[in-house]
C-alpha cells in the first residue's frame, strides 16, 4: 500500500487568498453588483430615493430617505392632505404625524415609465434577486477568478 501525504493550507488562508472572507474584496464586489442590479427595481420620480439617498457599506445597501420604508413596503401612508396652488390645483401632499398605512397600494407606474426603472416596485431587493441572482453570482465568480483577494 502506498501513502500520499497531502499538504493543504489552512482554510482561512485559502479563503483570504480568494478574497471571499466576510467583508473582503469579493463581498464588497458582490454588494456593488447587487446595487447596480437593484437600481432598475427602485422607484424613481426625481431621483432622491434611487440615487440621492442610497449608500453602500461592504455588506449592505441603505436607502436613507424619509419615505424609503413605505416605498419599499408598497403601501400608501396617510393622512394625505392636498396642498393647492392659487388656481386650486394640487401641487403636492402633506401628511401629519402620526402616519398610518391607509391600506392602498402604491402605484409605481410613474417610476416604471422612467428609463432604467422599468421594474420599479416594492421589495426591490427581493424582486431583483429572484430575477437576476444567476447573473450576479456569475459576475462575482468572474471577479474571484480574475482578481482573487486583490
Amino acid at each position: 500500500m502506498t501513502s500520499v501525504k497531502v499538504n493543504i493550507k489552512p482554510t482561512s488562508e485559502i479563503i483570504a487568498k480568494l478574497g471571499i472572507q466576510p467583508n473582503g474584496p469579493a463581498h464588497a464586489y458582490f454588494t456593488e453588483k447587487c446595487a447596480e442590479h437593484i437600481d432598475k427595481y427602485v422607484p424613481y420620480r426625481e431621483g432622491d430615493l434611487a440615487y440621492g439617498s442610497m449608500y453602500k457599506t461592504t455588506d449592505e445597501i441603505h436607502y436613507n430617505s424619509p419615505y424609503a420604508h413605505y416605498m419599499y413596503e408598497g403601501k400608501v401612508m396617510g393622512p394625505n392632505i392636498p396642498i393647492k396652488d392659487a388656481n386650486g390645483n394640487i401641487v403636492k401632499w402633506f401628511s401629519r404625524k402620526p402616519k398610518y398605512y391607509t391600506g392602498a397600494d402604491i402605484d409605481y407606474s410613474q417610476s416604471q415609465s422612467q428609463p432604467g426603472h422599468e421594474f420599479a416596485g416594492p421589495h426591490w431587493d427581493k424582486r431583483m434577486w429572484s430575477a437576476e441572482k444567476d447573473e450576479v453570482v456569475k459576475e462575482v465568480a468572474e471577479y474571484v477568478k480574475i482578481y482573487g483577494g486583490k
